[in-house]
């Protein structure tokens, strides 16, 4: 699982599918993250990026878990 699935998995319970989807895909792509190794500094970046995006969503403090959660190794992959 690349980190765009790893990010749609964590937020498709709160957001669909479908927008969990296009926007952990867009913001992979905005802040130039792909398969493979990220950068500490990019993924820090992104996290807060994922973590502002979705407080108007989820309030804050689920949006803080949210985004910490799309970075967190998953069980088993």
């Amino acid at each position: 699982m690349n980190l765009a699935e790893r990010i749609a998995a964590v937020l498709a319970p709160d957001l669909g599918a479908l927008t969990a989807d296009s926007v952990a895909r867009h913001l992979c792509a905005k802040h130039q993250v792909g398969d493979g190794p990220i950068d500490p500094e990019k993924a820090r970046k992104l996290q807060e990026t994922i973590r502002r995006g979705l407080v108007a969503f989820v309030g804050p403090e689920r949006a803080a878990e949210l985004a910490r959660l799309c970075f967190e190794p998953r069980p088993g992959g």
